[in-house]
């Protein structure tokens, strides 16, 4: 079977996670570095363009690995000399040794630009006014509604009318339905990890995903095909 695999749901994509680390023995944080430097790589592509997404950068970064990925694409977007702004939407409390606390504690190193917004959008409304948002608030595993100020964020986003790039799936869509999970951000371009994802075709999924791009994160071939 070639690349990309068809379409999965959450469940699926998961399991495969699952295996390239205990089966593979790949870390968890080369996973998350490849799906970064994919999308990373794909954004760079886009904002060079003869229509080009407009810099800065501004990624908001939710309390998981999601938000692990969008500090991997903050530091691949800093290193080509992108203008990039990364906002925590919530709180910083990542453990300790997480994946997505290590790439943190690399960003705060290298003085990439950081802000914590931990009740909602209010403050960073104003950075949120120019450039490109990316959106790496929730991943796929998101399966129940958006509270407060995760809800306020995506609304803030849909408001503002800037182009948007998603990162593995638009935060508020359900990966596997396609169903709005109390909002859902409207997407320009998802960039998605090691498969698309059937919510994508299904339900609402198309009138928010806008162009899907699937990045290769490097697991074993045996695994998907």
């Amino acid at each position: 079977m070639p690349f990309p695999p068809p379409p999965q749901t959450r469940e699926t994509i998961r399991s495969w996670d699952l295996r390239a680390i205990q089966d593979f023995g790949m870390p968890g944080i080369v996973l998350m570095e490849n799906a970064g430097a994919g999308a990373a790589r794909i954004i760079a592509e886009l904002a060079r363009e003869p229509e080009p997404l407009p810099q800065p950068f501004v990624i908001l970064c939710g309390p998981g690995n999601n938000g692990g990925d969008g500090f991997v694409i903050a530091r691949h977007l800093y290193n080509r000399e992108l203008e990039v702004h990364v906002w925590i939407a919530g709180s910083a409390e990542y453990a300790e040794s997480s994946d997505a606390r290590v790439n943190l504690d690399i960003l705060k190193r290298m003085a990439i630009p950081l802000s914590l917004a931990l009740a909602g959008p209010q403050e960073p409304a104003a950075a949120l006014g120019r450039g490109t948002i990316v959106d790496a608030l929730f991943g796929t595993g998101l399966s129940r509604p958006l509270r407060a100020p995760f809800l306020d964020w995506v609304e803030a986003v849909n408001r503002n009318g800037r182009p948007v790039v998603a990162v593995d799936i638009p935060s508020g869509l359900d990966a596997n339905t396609g169903e709005i999970l109390g909002a859902a951000v409207f997407a320009d371009h998802t960039i998605t990890f090691a498969a698309s994802k059937l919510g994508f075709e299904r339900g609402e999924g198309p009138k928010h995903c806008g162009r899907v791009h699937v990045v290769d994160i490097g697991m074993p071939r045996q695994i998907w095909a």
